[in-house]
Parts: structure tokens; C-alpha cells; sequence
């Protein structure tokens, strides 16, 4: 794993079908989005302390948890018993799951990590970031949460995208409740949306689209169609993605495809292979990080410190790519 080049270093990190993003700001404060799995060997909490060490940072200072599943908050407990962890973020107090019979068990694990202090984040609400002299602002900004949306500054041009946009059965899981947020420095934007579904990416951009362009997006819900509103996708015409699947869970090709085909569309990764659907509707192997079941390789980012460009590094293979920001 390349270690931190000035400007703003972002690592998708591979937790084999769960979510868990680090960025390191110019002045070098850190940001997790999600802490994936727990499991028996810490696993993805060792893999995040790698990532750390490898960018050169020792803690995290803002903890962001999308929302209440054990693939985005599992390994929380192990991650805090090996750094520090100086604030935590969520979309509110929640007493039970219909979709986890085990909830309160692992709620109370996340509440022992928090020591009871977490901050609820709301549509519109801003992380106060450090900033480093010489270099662009670097800020970041709730878009979505326990399936709200972010107000209008004023009233927009109608997205004429929404004249096809179609909507699916309503949503009750906690998925629809994630946080979403874009993390911006200078000219360029990095949308995270957790597992958001269809309905609510809907809210995002129609009848006006609330986002704006983005440069790098990290795929929906691990790549499945029950996010990933073509509409969304079309509206906010990014010119990178980053998958976060695994080898047999998420990476639907129709979502693939979907955003493969975009006019904007420069680069598309994926971190794992999905096994379960033919390899040409995968992306090309150069542009996999873990092309079988075993894991571990990741997506550096590097934005530059004038943040007017960003490359993207597959750690398998070094091969990367370089985009200019729009």
C-alpha cells in the first residue's frame, strides 16, 4: 500500500463485501467512513491499522457509520481496541432492526465504543475539518440521513433527468436511513452513500438535482440495483467509481453496466471479482483489486494539492489511472 502523497489521500480498503473508506486531509486529519466486519481474527480492523500505518496517520479523528448493519459497523469494537477514535458519527439513536434479530447486542457493542458520545448528523450539516495552509479547502457535508434530504439554497432548474426517473417498492430497512455525504477539496468532489436506496437517491436529484457533478463516487450499496438509481447516476455524471463488493455479494452487472456506460464515466473499478456473473460483465481485470475469493488489495486515491486532478492506483497490479477534475 503506497503511502500519503501531499494533498488528499482517499483508500477504499477491501473488507470482502462490506464498506469502510479512509481519507487523509491535507493537514493530515483522518476520516473512516464504516469499519466493516467483525469477525473471529479481527480482520478488517487489522486491515484498516495497515492502511493507517502505510498513510502515516496513528488515529482517527472523525468516525463516520453510515448506518446499522454489520458489514458497515462490525469491526468498530476491535478497531477501537487497537487506535484511538476521537469522535463518532451516526444517523441517530435507533432500538431495533426488523432485518437483525441480533441488533441490540450489537448496538450496545457500538455504544461501549462510543462511550455513549456520538453526534447525529443531519441533511445539510458540515464535519469541521482542519485545514493546511497552501492548499485548497477541504470540507464535508451531510447530503442525506434517516431519510432526509438536504434543502435547496434556492429553487433550482428542474433536472430535465427526472422526466424518466422511475421510483421501486418503499424501503423500511436501515439502508434508506445511511448517511450520505461529498467530501470536497478545492474543485474536486467525492460522494459516499453508504447503502441510500433507490427512493431516497431519487429525493437527491429530482425535481432538482441537489448534488451537482461529481468526480469520484463510491458505488451504492456495494454495487446491488436496489441502489444505484439510474436517474442518481445520470445527474450527478461521475467521472470515476469505486465498487466496494465482494466476491459474491453486491456488483449486480446491471449496475455495472449501468455505470460503465455513462457518457462521463473514465474509469470504473471494482474490489472484488464478482463470481456469481460472467466474467466479461465484470469490469477488465486491470481494474479489479481482487481478482479471486482471497483479499486485501485496495484503491489508493490521490488528489492533488491544487485538487485539479486525481489518480487512482489498483495495489495488484500498479496500474493506475489520472483524471483531471471538471
Amino acid at each position: 500500500m503506497p503511502g500519503a502523497q501531499p494533498g488528499l489521500n482517499i483508500y477504499f480498503m477491501d473488507v470482502e463485501g462490506g464498506a469502510s473508506t479512509l481519507v487523509v486531509t491535507p493537514a493530515r486529519e483522518t476520516i473512516l467512513i464504516d469499519a466493516g466486519w467483525s469477525t473471529p481474527e479481527n480482520r478488517d480492523p487489522q486491515r484498516i491499522v495497515k492502511t493507517m500505518k502505510a498513510a502515516g496517520v496513528s488515529r482517527i479523528d472523525h468516525f463516520i457509520l453510515t448506518h446499522y448493519h454489520r458489514d458497515h459497523w462490525g469491526g468498530i469494537a476491535g478497531l477501537k481496541s487497537l487506535v484511538p477514535i476521537s469522535k463518532f458519527y451516526d444517523h441517530g439513536i435507533t432500538t431495533a432492526l426488523l432485518e437483525d434479530k441480533d441488533f441490540p447486542e450489537h448496538y450496545a457493542d457500538y455504544h461501549k465504543s462510543t462511550e455513549g458520545k456520538s453526534t447525529v448528523l443531519r441533511p445539510g450539516d458540515e464535519i469541521k475539518l482542519k485545514q493546511a495552509g497552501g492548499t485548497p479547502p477541504v470540507t464535508l457535508m451531510c447530503l442525506a440521513s434517516a431519510r432526509a434530504v438536504i434543502e435547496p439554497s434556492e429553487a433550482g432548474p428542474r433536472n430535465p433527468a427526472c422526466e424518466r426517473a422511475t421510483l421501486k417498492n418503499v424501503d423500511l430497512s436501515d439502508n434508506s436511513r445511511s448517511v450520505a455525504m461529498v467530501i470536497k477539496f478545492g474543485e474536486f468532489d467525492f460522494m459516499v452513500g453508504g447503502d441510500l436506496t433507490w427512493n431516497i437517491e431519487h429525493k437527491l436529484v429530482c425535481p432538482t438535482n441537489l448534488i451537482g457533478k461529481i468526480d469520484l463516487f463510491q458505488v451504492t450499496h456495494h454495487g446491488l440495483n436496489h441502489s444505484n438509481n439510474t436517474t442518481l447516476l445520470r445527474s450527478i455524471s461521475p467521472t470515476a467509481a469505486v465498487m466496494n463488493n465482494g466476491a459474491r455479494k453486491g456488483g449486480n452487472a446491471d449496475v455495472i453496466k449501468a455505470i460503465r456506460e455513462l457518457p462521463s464515466i473514465e474509469a470504473f473499478y471494482q474490489l472484488h471479482k464478482n463470481m456469481t456473473i460472467r466474467s466479461e460483465a465484470n469490469a477488465p481485470d486491470d481494474f479489479i483489486a481482487n481478482l479471486t475469493t482471497e483479499g486485501d488489495q485496495a484503491f489508493p486515491v490521490t488528489v492533488v494539492t491544487d485538487g485539479k486532478k486525481f489518480t487512482i492506483t489498483n495495489t495488484r497490479n500498479g496500474k493506475s489511472t489520472t483524471h483531471q477534475v471538471r
